[in-house]
């Protein structure tokens, strides 16, 4: 069980800095003519880049950590239902093709910057948006089914 809680710890860390990469994000999406943006705080370029590589380092040695505990750890005493760690497996795949590509839009936007055309940057927010979701899916099913279904 402790794989499993240091597995949850270091994605719910990786949450962390992802939401706060997130939020720059969303301080950009939502700047209007002058750079003023209707939410609190202002965007800055190299802590978005910077967190966002930190948030999808995490998260992708996160995942691997989890492929690892499932592969070589966790045989003699698994801690999900097997169907619900197939779907936690095709979720986390899903959640890192979503955020590979999202990470390789984010670099085409650092290397040549969209300007007036938004729909990079609207593709950009939405992969990661839509992974951003699946990985709040990932956080209700192993909650419930690592720490309050096995105490029901």
């Amino acid at each position: 069980m402790a794989y499993v809680t240091l597995h949850a710890a270091w994605m719910l860390l990786a949450v962390a800095v992802g939401t706060a990469a997130g939020y720059l994000g969303l301080l950009r999406a939502t700047q209007g003519e002058g750079g003023k943006s209707p939410l609190p705080g202002r965007f800055h370029l190299r802590a978005h880049v910077g967190l966002g590589a930190a948030y999808y380092g995490m998260l992708y040695a996160g995942i691997l950590f989890g492929w690892v505990m499932h592969e070589f750890l966790l045989h003699e005493r698994p801690v999900m239902p097997p169907s619900v760690r197939t779907a936690h497996a095709v979720l986390a795949g899903a959640i890192a093709v979503l955020y590979g590509a999202g990470w390789w839009v984010g670099a085409g936007l650092q290397r040549k910057p969209a300007g007036r055309d938004r729909g990079r940057p609207r593709l950009h927010m939405a992969l990661n948006f839509t992974a951003c979701t699946l990985i709040g899916v990932q956080i209700a099913l192993a909650a419930y089914y690592v720490w309050i279904w096995p105490n029901l």
